[in-house]
């Protein structure tokens, strides 16, 4: 089979060849002949080279458009092979071999694209991705860093880190434990930063894991084992004291050696009733804290926060004590568990605050959560790495359970409490926050 490009030099020789050919036939014609034989010749030439270039300049078109094709991301578009072959052949299938595989690298790229998206959208931790070197503007936020900021992700886009408050946390150890105060809560979160670099540019990626709550169920369970060895342990101690101790004051009242000697009678049953006390005070100290791990699962419904408020103000019975709803809250919780945690905090509160002071009870909604202020004129809270700490406690005769206790109740029923200072003047503020009941959160 004859080559494309041959045929077509074949076409455009092909008037000269039949001039020459009619020359060695019929001889040199006359001076007109020789004009019209040269004519013809120039005319069938410059059509034949016309014809050949329209083919070249058409198959030209036809690659630049397919060119434009995958530079605009077409990657669909394919090019019809020439049945004759040849070079344009060649050429467009090449093209459609490139287009397919770009197209299938396309596909792949989207794939893996969604599986990023739905892997971040999955992730507990917050995943921020800026650009710059001192990232300057956010490019990238999962769903877990939009409800952190409580901000949405199209207002979120193109703030800088510093303008989000997220500069200081790449100050921190990259894998460091921070404690931090966020637009939704505030604790403990491990901080891992990098450079990123893309097409040349610098960026920085920012990812915030909460681990706060495992830190606490951590210390939780370690505190419940630590209880019941404890309990175990003193509580076979306290027990025979105890008898021990009632034994020997009725052997002391009745017998006759102390006859002559009241006053060292006196000071034996003094003793003897003071060891039994105190044995007594142990025992009901360590049942408190067997609360903690005996709390048993709450049983969740629709509460209308005001009824265990006003509850709580009835039997506290001070007059001091100011409780006010704003509207009909209604969030999903346990009534007498979290009425017991009420009933410590504003215990609490109360006991902190001067006999001029006052403390106050507010309920609220917020967005998709129920609020519980607890708010005293006292001197404000204590250290913030020793407000939730077991045993610890600033009043005489304390336990140190009631906080403990009460955040242990909130954070079971989905919930957080967090203690902060007043900005308006001393005191402290107990804020609980619970989520609302499904059918307040529609009609909010």
């Amino acid at each position: 089979m004859i080559p494309r490009h041959r045929w077509r030099r074949g076409l455009i020789a092909a008037p000269a060849l039949v001039a020459l050919a009619i020359v060695l036939v019929v001889g040199i014609p006359d001076t007109t002949g020789r004009f019209a034989l040269s004519a013809l010749v120039i005319v069938c030439t410059i059509a034949a080279i016309v014809l050949s270039e329209d083919r070249t300049e058409h198959w030209l078109r036809t690659a630049f458009s397919l060119v434009d094709a995958l530079r605009e991301g077409d990657y669909g578009i394919r090019g019809a092979i020439p049945q004759e072959g040849g070079q344009h052949a060649h050429l467009i299938r090449r093209f459609n071999e490139l287009a397919a595989q770009l197209q299938d690298e396309r596909r792949g790229m989207a794939e893996s694209t969604q599986l990023l998206s739905k892997t971040l959208a999955g992730l507990e931790g917050a995943v921020f991705a800026f650009d710059g070197a001192n990232a300057h503007r956010l490019r990238l936020v999962n769903p877990a860093g939009e409800r952190l900021l409580q901000t949405s992700g199209e207002a979120l886009l193109g703030r800088s880190a510093e303008s989000l408050q997220l500069a200081p946390l790449f100050e921190a150890e990259s894998g460091a434990v921070v404690s931090h105060a966020f637009a939704s809560a505030q604790g403990r979160w491990q901080v891992s930063h990098a450079n990123l670099r893309s097409r040349s540019q610098v960026g920085r990626l920012l990812v915030i894991v909460p681990v706060e709550q495992a830190l606490r169920h951590e210390e939780r369970e370690s505190f419940k084992r630590l209880l019941r060895v404890l309990s175990h342990e003193i509580n076979n101690s306290i027990a025979p004291i105890a008898s021990v101790s009632d034994t020997l004051r009725t052997r002391v009242r009745s017998d006759d050696a102390f006859a002559g000697a009241p006053d060292l009678r006196a000071l034996f049953e003094q003793g003897l009733t003071l060891i039994e006390q105190r044995s007594l005070s142990l025992q009901r100290f360590l049942a408190g804290y067997a609360l903690l791990a005996k709390l048993p699962p709450p049983q969740l419904q629709p509460v209308a926060l005001d009824e265990p408020c006003g509850r709580v103000k009835a039997l506290l019975d001070d007059g001091r004590l100011d409780a006010q709803a704003e509207g009909n809250v209604v969030a999903m919780v346990d009534r007498d568990q979290l009425e017991q945690a009420l009933i410590n905090l504003v215990r609490n509160a109360l006991e902190a605050s001067p006999e001029d002071g006052g403390v106050q009870l507010r309920v609220r909604a917020d967005g998709a959560h129920a609020c519980i202020d607890v708010i005293d004129d006292g001197p404000g809270p204590p250290p913030e790495e020793k407000r939730f700490v077991p045993f610890f406690t600033t009043k005489p005769g304390g336990s140190g359970i009631g906080l403990v206790l009460s955040r242990q109740i909130v954070e079971a029923q989905s919930g957080t409490l967090v203690l902060a200072s007043r900005q308006d003047r001393a005191g402290t503020i107990a804020r609980i926050t619970l989520p609302l009941a499904p059918s307040m959160g529609r009609e909010r």
